[in-house]
């Protein structure tokens, strides 16, 4: 677990990660960050997207829970044992038992979560977060709970 008392990892802003499996989820939403201005990075396995954190370190980590061949969990440890300062959005398409089970491991290493979403989603989805990210500052942890995410309405 990250150690308490620790220095948070500084974010850069404008730096977006996204870790899901699905092609064409990632794509989707880097399409949709990119026509937000944020810059995005996206990663299929969480080894890589810690890599690529060690070096760049993103406001916000878009994780979706069910990663076929990588695991969400392995991300939030890595995240925790790195201070992580930003803020990770979960997305699930799955079962909202494992989708707690993940959140409350996050909370456990320190991490700081919004309300996730659920897949599918619509773009405005994506923009409302950034909104609440942009408007919040770095430094504080989003809560989602007063944001009305859109149902999905496709892609």
């Amino acid at each position: 677990m990250a150690e308490v008392g620790a220095a948070r990892m500084a974010v850069d802003r404008d730096l977006a990660i996204v870790i899901d499996d699905d092609a064409e989820i990632r794509r989707f939403i880097e399409s949709a960050l990119a026509q937000l201005g944020m810059k995005a990075a996206s990663f299929d396995m969480a080894r890589d997207a810690l890599a690529a954190i060690d070096q760049n370190h993103p406001a916000i980590i878009f994780l979706d829970v069910a990663l076929l061949r990588s695991d969400a969990i392995d991300v939030l440890r890595g995240l925790g044992s790195r201070r992580y300062g930003g803020i990770v959005q979960l997305m699930s398409g799955g079962r909202p038992s494992l989708l707690e089970a993940v959140q409350r491991i996050g909370v456990r290493h320190g991490i700081r979560l919004t309300t996730p979403l659920n897949k599918p989603f619509a773009r405005e989805a994506i923009v409302l977060v950034l909104e609440h990210l942009r408007s919040s500052g770095a430094d504080v942890a989003i809560s989602c709970d007063s944001i009305a995410v859109p149902p999905a309405m496709g892609r």
